[in-house]
């Protein structure tokens, strides 16, 4: 357990007080990685409403270093302790429908009566303005995939949802620069700011130029799968063996060392096709297509190994496709720290994804594993100047809740569903 007073000093965002209300992934993602970064981040949650993610391995990768505290907002002494702690905290963050803590009677003008320069970011899957029909309704990742416009731009002949929650990330992503932008406007300006992210605008902003290229030109880009749909030899091919590689051959430079290793001219040694100082053309023509038949013809004959030497003797940027065992075993991966073990409070002894971004004066630390529900109540409530016989209050009118490991194994079936958990009761 540990309370508001117990957060260790570590990474660049030391002293940073964050208030989580959200739940899954596109909200609660960025105070996760804000939390790595030596943030103090609550997670705040409901008595009977745990968040969804609890109970699988993902809530201990993206809520570790958090703290836990769990109240009924609805309720007088709920409410009390939410406002608590907005004043508290430097941004508060929320996941919900649009407009949902209005609806609760905690606007954002109600927010900054009690403190007057928190950041407010609020993560909904429409946004929080708009068409009314849309911004209440509710999302998930497959939403934010179709709604975007993304989803259809991925596969070949039918539209392509990509796994792992896509939407839910690049949202939580958004969410974390979205958090940051707008506690720097309260501190330049000494006036609290609120920024609305919506899950499908923030994977729609990650489309390149294609919403551009279809509302300027009318031009719309076909699916292709593996195959980029602009330019040629970027792409992935398929080997002899079956196995896939990535080859990226564009460039001037790189395609005078690479068309002789496929049997394509060396640009500028004759062939009209391929003068000097070319550097690559586009997939969908003659040239672009002949480009393709080489690469596809070179492949086809050759073992993704013999494939990959290749390419990187003649130094063509390349990348055969991992899976997960070769991401776990692999020296680089390890070198850097993106593999970590660390003690969940949950799970016991875990091996996961480490810490990204690499801080050179302020490393970013784990400090603890991702808290059970309801876990750090008391030394919060204690911090905030609750008795210990207010507490046991709260307790007892149900205003508060919290689950010891042995209630959230029975609960979640942690010993039928996470394997290492079960080989440990036995």
């Amino acid at each position: 357990m540990a309370g508001l007073k117990d957060f260790p000093k570590f990474g660049a965002l030391s002293g940073l007080k964050i208030l989580d209300s959200g739940s899954n992934i596109a909200g609660p993602l960025g105070g996760g990685l804000l939390a790595e970064c030596g943030a103090t981040v609550i997670h705040f949650e409901g008595p009977k409403k745990p968040d969804n993610q609890r109970g699988w391995y993902g809530y201990p990768q993206n809520h570790r270093n958090q703290l836990s505290m769990v109240a009924d907002i609805k309720s007088e002494e709920g409410r009390k302790i939410f406002l608590d702690l907005i004043k508290w905290a430097d941004i508060w963050v929320e996941s919900s429908k649009g407009g949902q803590y209005d609806r609760l009677g905690l606007s954002d003008e109600v927010i900054w009566s009690v403190n007057p320069k928190i950041a407010i970011v609020h993560v909904s899957g429409y946004g929080q303005v708009g068409d009314p029909s849309y911004v209440t309704k509710a999302s998930y990742d497959a939403v934010g995939q179709a709604f975007s416009g993304y989803m259809s731009l991925n596969g070949v002949n039918e539209a392509l949802k990509i796994n792992p929650y896509l939407s839910d990330f690049v949202c939580g992503l958004t969410t974390c620069w979205a958090m940051l932008a707008c506690y720097v406007s309260t501190q330049l300006t000494g006036k609290g700011e609120s920024v609305d992210v919506a899950q499908y605008e923030a994977l729609a902003r990650i489309m390149d130029g294609r919403m551009i290229q279809y509302a300027t030109d009318g031009v719309s880009v076909p699916k292709t799968g593996n195959k980029d749909a602009q330019a040629a030899l970027f792409s992935f091919y398929t080997c002899k063996d079956g196995r896939t590689i990535f080859i990226g051959m564009t460039g001037a430079e790189v395609c005078k060392r690479g068309f002789p290793v496929i049997g394509l001219p060396v640009p500028g040694t004759g062939d009209p096709d391929f003068p000097e100082g070319f550097t690559g053309w586009m997939i969908n023509t003659p040239v672009g297509q002949r480009m393709e038949k080489a690469m596809e013809a070179f492949v086809a004959e050759r073992t993704m190994p013999e494939v990959e030497k290749a390419m990187i003797d003649a130094q063509i940027p390349c990348q055969r496709v991992y899976d997960l065992e070769d991401c776990l075993n692999d020296p680089h991966w390890n070198a850097r720290g993106t593999i970590m073990e660390w003690d969940d409070p949950m799970m016991g002894h875990i091996k996961g994804l480490g810490l990204i971004n690499k801080f050179k004066n302020n490393p970013s630390e784990i400090w603890r594993g991702a808290p059970l529900f309801g876990m750090d109540n008391r030394d919060i409530l204690r911090d905030l100047g609750y008795s210990e016989e207010e507490v046991n209050d709260l307790y007892a009118k149900g205003i508060v809740n919290e689950f010891d490991l042995e209630t959230t194994i029975k609960r979640y079936k942690l010993d039928q569903v996470i394997p290492h958990m079960a080989k440990k009761d036995k």
